[in-house]
């Protein structure tokens, strides 16, 4: 089939656009790392290498499609791309998340870098239920509070600050008492020096 100047712009944008779709999802599973601009593009470029090799036998069968019916040909084109896109990065985000591969080198004793790049990271990623905290800042002030299902710990690096939905006070008997008509407190960047979990 002859490929004109339109249909190229149209190849390049369905040939990239699936290894961004793998990435966002994968880093939605895994907090990345922080990448500068060239290799993430090449991060997204071998994602959509990936996606191409094992979509090619439907691209095949879709090929058909083109001369009789063009219009139908890049909307079912489109469709596999973004379809097989989401599929694979779910799958590689929840074998990452799950540190699958991490489990099958372990059984053959060989130790690698782990994906996360920092124990913050790892653990508020990792956090599923609510548990109490204290953060003790900078100047040597405790907060005591909830980190729940509506707290939020930020992922970007430049950024690690902390909300906590609500906050109590302690007494000597080590008590906690929630505060009256708390909406719990935002601790900003750089404030904090330690943080206790207390289940």
């Amino acid at each position: 089939m002859a490929i004109g100047s339109f249909d190229v712009v149209l190849y390049t944008c369905v040939f990239l656009l699936p290894g961004f779709i793998m990435k966002s999802i994968i880093d939605a599973f895994v907090p990345p790392q922080k990448f500068r601009e060239a290799k993430y593009f090449l991060t997204c470029l071998l994602y959509s290498i990936i996606n191409c090799a094992l979509l090619s036998w439907l691209y095949v069968i879709i090929s058909s499609l083109y001369r009789e019916h063009p219009y139908w040909y890049w909307i079912v084109l489109l469709l596999v791309n973004i379809g097989g896109a989401v599929i694979l990065g779910v799958l590689t985000g929840a074998i990452r998340k799950f540190d699958v591969v991490d489990r099958i080198f372990q059984k053959f004793g060989i130790s690698k870098i782990h994906p996360i790049p920092t124990a913050w990271d790892y653990w508020f990623s990792n956090q599923k239920e609510e548990i109490w905290v204290i953060v003790t800042l900078i100047g040597g002030q405790k907060i005591c509070g909830k980190y729940s299902y509506i707290s939020f710990a930020s992922s970007e690096p430049e950024e690690r600050d902390l909300y906590l939905e609500e906050i109590y006070d302690v007494n000597e008997r080590d008590e906690w008492t929630c505060k009256e008509r708390t909406r719990g407190i935002l601790i900003a960047k750089g404030q904090i020096a330690t943080i206790e979990f207390i289940s």
